[in-house]
């Protein structure tokens, strides 16, 4: 595998990592805020909007990482919810309530999509890393390798 690719899986790994332990945090803030009668709103929207650079990230990084075709997929899928979770669907609390409400069902299918990324690109490291030591291992063994006589 080249170079570039196997860094940019690698680099797309951690963001999704990061995106899934941001979104984890969201909901810490959020119940501080609501539960644990801890004024922490502000932190939950500006980490929220923060967030917005891992999706953009990941959807360039599954392009030049040249990620399989269904986890591209599900990259825009997650590129697609966050946006409608940070600036759609909370933007509509005064005229639609009702639709605003489905904040935090985006938020859980966010999380959802960001974890089977997660785990599924690590999967794929490692797939690229036994693959690449048994192709050069296979590489060295070969005939053609072999010292002639």
């Amino acid at each position: 595998m080249e170079s570039r690719v196997r860094t940019c899986r690698y680099a797309y790994a951690a963001v999704v990592w990061l995106f899934v332990a941001g979104i984890l945090t969201q909901v810490f803030l959020i119940g501080l805020t609501f539960i644990g009668g801890r004024p922490s709103l502000q932190s939950h929207i500006g980490l929220g909007h923060g967030l917005a650079i891992a999706p953009l990230l990941m959807v360039l990084l599954a392009y030049v990482g040249r990620l399989p075709r269904p986890m591209k997929l599900f990259t825009w899928i997650a590129f697609v919810v966050y946006v409608l979770l940070a600036d759609v669907v909370i933007f509509l609390r005064g005229s639609a309530p009702i639709i605003a409400a489905l904040h935090p069902v985006l938020a859980v299918l966010l999380f959802g999509a960001a974890v089977f990324l997660a785990i599924r690109t690590w999967q794929l490291v490692r797939e690229g890393n036994s693959s690449d030591a048994a192709g050069q291992a296979l590489a060295s063994s070969s005939p053609s390798n072999a010292p002639q006589r």
